[in-house]
């Protein structure tokens, strides 16, 4: 085969492939919009609830950028790698959700999600990877960090029910702001907040959670499943991980078959031309 000929390969494989991407988060949009480097958060709350809805822990980033000259203003923030993500949102100053395509990158230990946004006010919600759920001492980390400069951040950490010798520690920078052990209004929950000032553009922030929990059930009934159905049956958002798996394992195969028949394609017009001549 020539260089005409690889080049011709090429281009209709890396066509092909084009065609077969984009799938999955906004994956493949253009995100365009004004640059952000210069902007800060004025603030932002933290929500991080283990064991909540599902074996993972549901987290809640919440806030509002100091007004820009100009809109849609594009952003990313850094959560931890495998998310899923449930909301991506800007919110208006009525209050209402407007749902925004993003774009999710792999930056090694984190996942980092672009996005642009029509109001200064902005809303991320989704699932961590899931963690065993087989043994009854839970023990992990959570890794804050900061896409821009924040003013004033609080994290705000609830404590699965049915569970005991729950323990936080927390960055040294961490100011606790309520007292522990401070019970929820709303079934229950007791939370724990900390506070930030003057977070800078990078930093991270790490808190180390520990506590004991006998049974596997999440805090409150997974939406669509019952709680007396077998432990076996995936929760929606293990169902929305298999998902991404598979198209990503779809892709690849994709990818293998059109190399296979574009080669295939190729020696059968080079053994006709043989026969030809």
């Amino acid at each position: 085969m020539n260089t005409v000929s690889y080049i011709k390969v090429i281009a209709i494989v890396s066509f092909l492939v084009t065609l077969n991407s984009g799938c999955g988060g906004g994956a493949g949009n253009t995100l365009g919009g004004a640059p952000t480097n210069d902007l800060s958060i004025g603030r932002m709350k933290v929500a991080i609830m283990p064991e909540y809805d599902d074996p993972s822990v549901l987290a809640i980033y919440d806030g509002k950028f100091e007004e820009a000259s100009s809109y849609p203003i594009k952003t990313s923030f850094l959560i931890p790698k495998g998310s899923v993500i449930s909301d991506a949102c800007s919110l208006s100053h009525e209050g209402q959700h407007f749902c925004q395509l993003y774009k999710t990158v792999n930056k090694g230990v984190l996942d980092e999600v672009s996005l642009l946004l029509p109001y200064p006010n902005f809303y991320l919600s989704f699932h961590t990877p899931q963690f065993d759920t087989k043994g009854e001492k839970k023990e992990f980390d959570y890794l804050i960090k900061a896409n821009h400069p924040i003013k004033t951040m609080e994290v705000d950490i609830q404590q699965p029910l049915r569970s005991t010798a729950f323990s936080i520690s927390p960055p040294g920078s961490a100011a606790l702001s309520e007292k522990n052990g401070t019970a929820s209004v709303i079934k229950g929950f007791n939370h724990f907040t900390y506070k930030f000032e003057g977070v800078s553009k990078g930093q991270e922030s790490a808190f180390k959670i520990n506590y004991i929990k006998s049974d596997p059930s999440p805090s409150v009934d997974i939406k669509y499943t019952s709680m007396k159905t077998p432990q076996t049956q995936s929760a929606p958002y293990e169902t929305q991980r298999n998902i991404k798996a598979i198209i990503y394992s779809l892709f690849g195969a994709g990818v293998f078959g059109i190399v296979v028949v574009v080669a295939w394609f190729l020696r059968s017009r080079k053994a006709k031309r043989g026969r030809v001549a």
